[in-house]
């Protein structure tokens, strides 16, 4: 089972920090510029090599994600357990009354979006899949279906719900 950590515990680590003043630019301008090229590449590699563009599709997630907590909380995060320390950080600051207006003003558009962290998560969970042996994944190939599911239904609307957030 794994441990969930508290931000606190991740800033302890080091992994969650205050965004430095001098870093701000240039960490924002970076993750603004990764995550629409990461969606970019997803959408290149989608019928070639699905599972790729499902390692894409979450990076461009989680850059989204690291960016919304730049701009709204001043977090820089990186290694180590970034991916898990995002995730957190989404669970702890952005409650779903949040984003409840907008998941109710496009609610068929966001209905794999339940809350961030969830949203998250599962596009974790899939990258996991897509890009690391396990017994249960076992297979190195991945559906077309399945990608373009994963692109158009969870990466998609999270980037434009996280794009809503950010204004």
């Amino acid at each position: 089972m794994v441990e969930i950590k508290t931000i606190e515990e991740y800033r302890k680590l080091g992994t969650i920090k205050d965004l430095p003043p001098n870093e701000k630019e240039n960490y924002l301008s970076f993750l603004e510029i990764t995550h629409k090229d990461n969606v970019k590449a997803s959408e290149f590699m989608l019928v070639k090599f699905p599972r790729w563009s499902i390692i894409a599709g979450y990076y461009a997630m989680h850059d989204v994600s690291k960016l919304y907590l730049a701009k709204k909380y001043g977090l820089k995060l990186s290694q180590p357990m970034v991916h898990s320390a995002v995730i957190q950080a989404l669970r702890e600051l952005v409650k779903r009354k949040d984003i409840l207006g907008l998941l109710e003003k496009a609610e068929k558009e966001y209905d794999e979006i339940i809350s961030l962290h969830l949203a998250m998560l599962k596009g974790k969970d899939e990258r996991e899949k897509s890009q690391y042996y396990t017994s249960v994944s076992a297979k190195p190939s991945v559906s077309l279906e399945k990608a373009s599911y994963f692109l158009e239904r969870l990466v998609k609307p999270y980037l434009k719900l996280m794009e809503e957030l950010m204004k």
